[in-house]
Order: C-alpha cells, then structure tokens, then sequence
C-alpha cells in the first residue's frame, strides 16, 4: 500500500505512439527536453489529482533511447503504457510489458489513436486496457485515475 502524498508515474511506449500528447492531456505543468519534435531526453510533468502530487515522466520511444527508460523506471509507483492502436503491439512494447510483469509494476495500457482504428487492441496482460485519443483527451483522465486506484491497493 502506498503511503506518500506523492506519485510518481512512468509513461513508456514505442516511438510515436502518442506518449507526449498523452503527458500533455494530464499535466498543466510541463517540461520536455526535444530535438527536431522528437522527444530524446524526457518529458516531465505534475499535476494534482485528488489532494495529490503525481510526477509524469515521458520516455523516449526510440530503441536507441532503450537506456533512458530504465533510468526513468527507477522508483517508480506506477506506468502506462502508451500503444498505437492503428499498428498494434510493437517489439518495444512486448519488452516493455515483459519488464512491467517481471517487476511486478502497476500499470495500465493506453489503447491510443482510436480514432484511426477502434478495433480491441490484442495484448497478452491481465492489465486494463482503456481507449483513448491523446490528440483529444479521450481517455487519458480516466486511466490515469484507474492507475491511482490500482497503485492504492
């Protein structure tokens, strides 16, 4: 059971499936370290939900960039997993989900770019799946809340 006032919470994905316009939805607050639209360092939000702080931490998607989302995952209370849904499951998301399950992480599995294609996203986890349309913010709210609830218990 978690005990601080405070969150932190990792958003992985492969590249270009939607992790910072994700991050953007959630946070007010937001810092991102980016070279020609490509997000290459981090993307770092906060926000208050329910009477708590909650830190985001975007990582890069790029395999190149597969270092930074162990240095990011450090500590971490819980993650989303961000899934372009119009390409399905990725190699970099099988790595990603498989790490998650070994650690045991709470996570959740955004469903993302329902909008290109609505069809039931194929994923071998017992995690919830929710789908959403980062572009709109469709979505985004209510897994993160279903994270928190997750995490709580």
């Amino acid at each position: 059971m978690k005990l601080s006032n405070e969150t932190k919470i990792v958003v992985l994905g492969a590249y270009n499936s939607g992790k910072t316009t994700t991050l953007e939805q959630i946070c007010y607050n937001r810092a991102k370290v980016e070279y020609n639209g490509t997000t290459t360092a981090l993307d770092y939000g906060s926000t208050m939900i329910n009477g708590e702080k909650v830190h985001f931490f975007g990582t890069p998607g790029q395999e190149r960039f597969r270092f930074m989302r162990r240095i990011l995952s450090e500590g971490l209370d819980g993650a989303i997993l961000v899934v372009d849904n119009s390409k399905g499951i990725t190699s970099t998301d099988q790595e990603i989900l498989g790490r998650l399950k070994e650690f045991k992480v709470p996570y959740v599995v955004f469903s993302n770019k329902q909008d290109l294609n609505s069809n039931n996203l194929e994923i071998d986890s017992d995690a919830p799946v929710i789908p959403t349309i980062a572009q709109d913010g469709e979505g985004i709210l209510d897994g993160v809340e279903t994270l928190l609830e997750i995490i709580k218990s």
